[in-house]
């Protein structure tokens, strides 16, 4: 299984809502969010879900 982390800098995009959502659909797929817009991103997450991803995508 290949795992997709998702990296959103900024607030949420429709299209890019559309593509996770599509990612999702796929069995072969696990799909990770990890959001930086918030007050108070929580980077430890985000550095141990980018050590865990095949793939990374930033938006």
């Amino acid at each position: 299984m290949t795992r997709i982390l998702h990296i959103l800098t900024r607030p949420q995009d429709p299209v890019i809502d559309r593509l996770i959502q599509d990612q999702r659909q796929q069995p072969d797929h696990e799909i990770v969010v990890v959001s930086l817009t918030s007050a108070t991103p929580d980077y430890d997450r985000l550095l141990d879900e980018v050590f865990r991803a095949d793939s990374i995508a930033s938006w």
